[in-house]
């Protein structure tokens, strides 16, 4: 087999599939230390990729500009081919980025078997349906490495590391806007793609850690969610919770999630990055397969998730739920204890 040199790892969704893509990286380094690993992702990700210790190098997908259409897939296609990968490794594959990786040369194509296209752009396939949700997404993309290197789950690491200017930018930030040196964060954002807690769960969610904890409560999502913040801001008048801002950068973002000393939220990619720092949290998910926490929860606290008691649908579609919300069936017990026991085991 090739020697793998140069190696391409591609990344090109969302916040938490980025997230739980990295520890391929990690592992191509312990096996393969004098390798290059380039990641190729889209620029809003590109960021938190660049913050990761094992990738060397971060290229850029942008399909509705430079790499828009035919012609735009060509040039991306001609900029990888300068760099002589040996291998690439499509981990969410797309025909259009199968057929990148076919023009741009690149010797050794690994992907799922299971795409039309499969056959025609990829040499090395690995066959495992996704879609039953029987292991995790991180396991999944790990699979992917198996006919080059050793696999071990039990060795799974995120290797992130914080600039020293992004830790002095948010000591600042804080002491500036009188926030709080130790807190929890609650994230009430999603991003569509599963379903959220009721504005009365969050209420009762920051209740509880505000009783149970005794730490103050951050609020953080986009600008366009800030009504949903001051909402529940505004449920505790006497409170200590804050709303640090909305405008922050990812790796702003990243570096305030990282010091939390707590972390709630549904299935959200800000849930990944909490964990990938090892920040204990607690998440709210779908029980359909494709959505729950066996295969997209916080790798290695899945036990502090929830899911609703309710019969699972096959595919999730929030806007079309069975349930009306099946996260709004969880019982208000079922939160109470969640919290509680949460705290418990961080005391330990």
């Amino acid at each position: 087999m090739r020697k793998l040199n140069r190696i391409l790892l591609i990344r090109t969704d969302r916040i938490g599939d980025v997230v739980l893509t990295l520890p391929a990286a990690t592992l191509l380094k312990r096996h393969l230390p004098n390798a290059q690993i380039d990641f190729l992702t889209r620029k809003y990700t590109a960021p938190l990729v660049e913050m990761y210790q094992d990738v060397d190098d971060v290229r850029y997908y942008e399909p509705e500009g430079t790499h828009k259409g035919f012609r735009g897939h060509l040039v991306l296609a001609s900029e990888l081919r300068q760099y002589y990968y040996d291998a690439a490794f499509l981990f969410h594959p797309t025909v259009e980025l199968a057929w990148v990786l076919f023009q741009a040369g690149i010797p050794i194509r690994v992907a799922t078997g299971f795409r039309w296209y499969s056959a025609l752009f990829f040499n090395y396939k690995w066959y495992e349906h996704r879609k039953t949700g029987q292991r995790h997404e991180l396991e999944y993309n790990l699979n992917l490495l198996q006919r080059f290197i050793p696999v071990d789950y039990q060795q799974v690491e995120f290797r992130f590391r914080i600039p020293d200017e992004l830790e002095y930018w948010w000591v600042r930030y804080r002491q500036e806007h009188e926030l709080p040196e130790r807190y929890a964060i609650v994230h009430p954002g999603s991003g569509g793609s599963a379903p959220n807690l009721t504005e009365n769960q969050y209420i009762q969610l920051i209740d509880l850690i505000l009783k149970d904890t005794g730490l103050p409560v951050l609020l953080t999502g986009t600008s366009q969610e800030l009504p949903k913040l001051h909402a529940l801001q505004a449920a505790f008048p006497d409170a200590p919770v804050f709303i640090p801002g909305t405008d922050f950068t990812l790796p702003q973002l990243t570096v305030i999630i990282a010091r939390a000393a707590l972390f709630a939220s549904t299935s959200t990619g800000p849930l990944h990055i909490a964990n990938a720092f090892g920040v204990p949290v607690m998440g709210f998910y779908c029980p359909a397969a494709p959505c729950s926490p066996t295969r997209w929860g916080p790798y290695g606290q899945q036990q502090w998730t929830l899911v609703p008691p309710v019969e699972p649908c096959r595919w999730c579609k929030p806007e079309k739920c069975p349930h009306g919300n099946c996260l709004a069936h969880i019982p208000d017990d079922a939160i109470q204890k969640l919290v509680m026991n949460r705290w418990a085991a961080i005391q330990k």
